[in-house]
C-alpha cells in the first residue's frame, strides 16, 4: 500500500511538472516584434531605410548618420558615424529629408581638436524595434530610444577631463535654411527650418534639449554648440530632445513631460508599442526568415506618416496656421507612392487608425493641399497626388470618417490643375478624374460625374498613339518625357479601365500574350512604382495561374532586373529581390515611404490591391501556412493547405466553406473576418479563377 501511495505521488509530481513546462512554453512565446530586423535594406542604396529608435508613426526618430551619408542618414556599409540626428523619413528618394539636430559625443586629449566623425565597432551595433546601440572608437557607448515626440540619447563615457557633446543646429540631408536657439535653465531651445524632399518646399519645427550633466564650458562654432565637461568611468549622460510643430514653448513642455521617464522605461514602452501594432497580424510558418521579412517590412511601412499634434491636440498645418484636433493628426505624406499599396494596407490592417489619417488628409484639403510640399510645412513631407483615389477607396470600403461633400469642392478644384503634359501625366490624371467621377456619382452630381468620366476616358486617344504599338523606343527610361519608367512599364497603368485597354489591344487573349512578352523579355521593373501592379494583371485574363507563378518568382527566386531609377543597366542585377540582409532590396530600389514593403506584405498574404478606388483584391498563393488578422469583428483567417516550395498553384479557394472560382475577391467581404482557405498543388489549375 505504501509503495502504491509513493507511486501515485511520483506520477502526480511528473504530471504537475509536465503541466508547468507546458505553461512555461506558452508564457515565453516569442513576441512578433522580435522578428523585426531594422538593419534590413539599410546598406548602400538597397532600400534607404534606417535603424532609428522610434515608435509607430512617431515624429522623432533618433539614428546614427554615417559617412558616406544615405537618404535616411544611415548606411550599414559605412565605417564612420558623424553623429546621431533626430529626424528622418524612411526610404524616400532624392537626397532624403531630415537629419536635424545631430549630436556627437566626444572624448579628446588636451590640445586635440574635436573630430568630425568616429569609427565604431560593427560587432557592438544592435538594433531592434524602439532601440539602437553602438560603441564608438572614442570609448563612448551610445544608446537611443524614443517616445512619439522625445528622443532619448544615453551616452556612457570613459573617464576624461575633455569630454562633451556637439549639437549641430544646421544638420540636414536636403539643405539647411535657418535656425535659432537660446539657453535657459539648462534647456537649449529654438526653431529649425530645413529644405524638404527633392528641394520642394520647406518645413519648420521647434525643439527643446537638455541633458543631466554639469557643463564646464559652452562654445559656438558656426552652427554647432559645443558643451564640454569631465566624466568619470562609465559616466552616463542622458540627453533628451523634444520636438513640437507648434512653437518653442510647446517643445519645452513636451520635454518637461518626459522628465520623470528613465531610458529603460522608454525603451520598454517603445518595444511594447511596436508589439501592439504588429500583433494585429499573426503569420504561421516554420520559415523564420519569412517571418523576419514580413514583420520587418510591416515595421518599415508603419514608420510614416507622423503623428504631429501635441498632447493638447494642437498642430500647425501646411499653410503655417495653428489648428487643433481631437484625434491623432498625421503629416508626412508620399501619396503618389503609397496610394498603390501602403494606404490600402492600412485600410485593411489598421482601419481605426486609418480613419485619423483620412481626417488628416481632409484637413490638408482645407489648407489648400498642393501636389508637393509648401514653403510653410510643419514637418517632413513629400507629395500628395492621387489623394482623390484614396478618398474614393475609403468611401467604397465604408471607412471614410466624413461625408464626401465635405471636400468635394476642394477635389474639384484640384482636378482643374491636373497635369497632362506627358504620357504618364495623362494616365495618372485620368485615374484621378475617373475617381472624381465616381465620387460625383455617389453624391448625385450626375452632370459632374459624366463630365469627369468623359474626360477620364479621353486617355484612349493618347493610349492608342503612345502605347498601342510598342517598338524599340518603348524601352527608354524617361522616353517621351516620362517621370520615371518606360512606355512599356507605364502602358498598363489604367486600372479603372482594364477592359478598355484589353479591347484596344485586341481582346483578353492578346492582352495576356502581351503580358507574356513583357515579362519574358524582362521589361518589368519591380524597383519603382509605375508597374508594380502588373504581375497581378493575369488575374484579369484567362490564366490567373501565371500571376501565382510570377509572384512566387518575385518573392522567392533569383530574377534578372535591368532597371535603375533613371536608366537601363548594361547588365542585369541577378539576385533575389527581397532578402533579410542590409542589402535587402535590389540596387536603387528605394522603399519609398513603405510602398515596396507594403507590396511585399500584401503579396505574402496572397492578396493585392490592383485597383485602389475599388474594393477589388487580386488573389495569389499565400506564403504562409496560416495568417490570422484581427478585425473590428471576428478574426480573418487565411489558410494555405499543402503549402510547400513546389506547391505554388491554387487548386481551389473557399470562403467560409463555400467554393469561389474567381481570382478577385471583395475587400468588404473579407475585412470583417471569416475563413479564406486555399488548396495548393504543384500543377496549375488552368480552369480556376476565370469567373471574375
Amino acid at each position: 500500500m505504501r509503495k502504491f501511495l509513493c507511486l501515485c505521488i511520483i506520477i502526480s509530481l511528473v504530471l504537475s511538472l509536465l503541466g508547468c513546462n507546458k505553461q512555461s512554453k506558452e508564457f515565453v512565446e516569442i513576441p512578433v516584434t522580435s522578428y523585426i530586423n531594422p538593419f534590413i535594406s539599410t546598406a548602400n542604396d538597397h532600400g534607404q531605410t534606417d535603424v532609428a529608435a522610434s515608435v509607430p508613426f512617431g515624429m522623432v526618430k533618433p539614428s546614427p548618420d554615417t559617412n558616406p551619408i544615405a537618404h535616411s542618414g544611415y548606411d550599414y556599409s559605412a565605417e564612420e558615424i558623424i553623429g546621431f540626428s533626430n529626424t528622418r523619413f524612411s526610404g524616400v528618394g532624392c537626397r532624403g529629408v531630415g537629419g536635424n539636430l545631430r549630436v556627437l559625443p566626444f572624448v579628446i586629449a588636451k590640445g586635440d581638436s574635436i573630430p568630425k566623425g568616429l569609427a565604431y565597432s560593427k560587432e557592438s551595433e544592435k538594433a531592434k524595434a524602439g532601440y539602437y546601440s553602438v560603441n564608438l572608437s572614442n570609448g563612448v557607448k551610445t544608446q537611443l530610444t524614443a517616445n512619439r515626440q522625445v528622443a532619448f540619447h544615453q551616452y556612457t563615457f570613459p573617464e576624461s577631463k575633455n569630454a562633451g557633446l556637439i549639437i549641430d543646429l544646421a544638420s540636414s540631408y536636403a539643405g539647411h535654411v535657418s535656425h535659432s536657439y537660446h539657453i535657459e535653465n539648462g534647456i537649449i531651445s529654438g526653431k529649425i527650418t530645413s529644405v524638404n524632399v527633392c528641394r520642394k518646399g520647406k518645413y519648420t519645427f521647434y525643439y527643446a534639449i537638455n541633458f543631466n550633466h554639469e557643463v564646464s564650458e559652452v562654445t559656438e562654432d558656426n552652427s554647432k554648440l559645443i558643451f564640454k565637461f569631465s566624466t568619470n568611468k562609465n559616466q552616463e549622460v542622458l540627453l533628451r530632445c523634444a520636438l513640437s510643430v507648434v512653437d518653442e514653448n510647446s517643445a519645452i513642455q513636451n520635454l518637461k513631460l518626459s522628465e520623470k521617464l528613465s531610458f529603460s522605461e522608454v525603451k520598454e514602452q517603445a518595444f511594447t508599442s511596436w508589439n501592439n501594432l504588429m500583433d494585429v497580424v499573426h503569420v504561421e510558418t516554420e520559415n523564420d526568415t519569412l517571418k523576419e521579412l514580413f514583420y520587418t517590412h510591416l515595421y518599415h511601412a508603419t514608420q510614416s506618416p507622423f503623428i504631429i499634434n501635441d498632447k493638447n491636440g494642437v498642430f500647425r498645418g501646411s499653410d503655417g496656421n495653428p489648428y487643433k484636433s481631437n484625434s491623432s493628426h498625421y503629416h508626412g505624406w508620399s501619396v503618389w507612392d503609397t496610394f498603390r499599396t501602403k494606404l490600402p494596407l492600412f485600410s485593411f490592417l489598421y482601419p481605426n487608425r486609418y480613419k485619423d489619417m483620412l481626417t488628416s488628409l481632409k484637413a490638408l484639403y482645407k489648407q489648400g493641399k498642393p501636389d508637393w510640399a509648401t514653403e510653410t510645412e510643419p514637418f517632413l513631407t513629400i507629395r500628395t497626388e492621387h489623394t482623390i483615389a484614396i478618398v474614393l477607396d475609403a468611401y467604397q470600403k465604408g471607412i471614410l470618417p466624413f461625408p464626401l461633400s465635405d471636400i468635394y469642392e476642394e477635389m474639384k478644384a484640384e482636378a482643374e490643375h491636373l497635369p497632362f503634359k506627358s504620357p504618364d501625366n495623362v494616365l495618372e490624371s485620368s485615374y484621378d478624374l475617373w475617381a472624381l467621377s465616381e465620387i460625383s456619382k455617389a453624391l448625385g452630381e450626375n452632370a459632374d460625374a459624366k463630365f469627369y468620366r468623359d474626360k477620364a476616358f479621353e486617355y484612349k486617344t493618347l493610349w492608342k498613339d503612345k502605347f498601342l504599338t510598342m517598338d524599340e523606343n518603348s524601352d527608354i527610361m524617361h522616353g517621351d518625357g516620362l517621370y520615371e519608367g518606360t512606355l512599356w512599364q507605364y502602358r498598363w497603368f489604367v486600372p479603372f479601365d482594364i477592359n478598355g485597354i484589353q479591347t484596344m489591344i485586341g481582346g483578353k487573349d492578346e492582352f495576356e500574350n502581351q503580358l507574356d512578352y513583357f515579362f519574358e523579355n524582362e521589361l518589368f521593373n519591380i524597383g519603382n512604382q509605375p508597374d508594380i501592379q502588373v504581375p497581378y494583371l493575369y488575374n484579369y485574363t484567362n490564366s490567373p495561374w501565371k500571376t501565382q507563378r510570377l509572384v512566387d518568382q518575385l518573392l522567392n527566386k533569383e530574377t534578372n532586373n535591368w532597371y535603375g531609377t533613371h536608366h537601363k543597366l548594361e547588365q542585369p542585377i541577378t539576385r533575389k529581390i527581397f532578402s533579410n540582409t542590409p542589402d535587402g532590396y535590389i540596387k536603387e530600389m528605394d522603399d519609398d515611404a513603405g510602398t515596396m514593403s507594403s507590396w511585399y506584405v500584401w503579396s505574402t498574404m496572397g492578396l493585392y490591391p490592383v485597383f485602389p478606388g475599388s474594393t477589388q483584391l487580386a488573389l495569389t498563393t499565400p506564403q504562409f501556412d496560416k495568417i490570422t488578422i484581427k478585425t473590428n469583428d471576428k478574426p480573418l483567417q487565411i489558410i494555405a493547405n499543402g503549402r510547400t516550395s513546389k506547391n505554388i498553384y491554387i487548386q481551389k479557394v473557399t470562403w467560409n466553406g463555400e467554393e469561389i472560382n474567381s481570382s478577385i475577391i471583395d475587400f468588404n467581404l473579407i475585412s470583417k473576418g471569416g475563413i479564406l482557405q486555399f488548396e495548393l498543388t504543384d500543377t496549375p489549375n488552368k480552369g480556376w479563377g476565370k469567373q471574375n
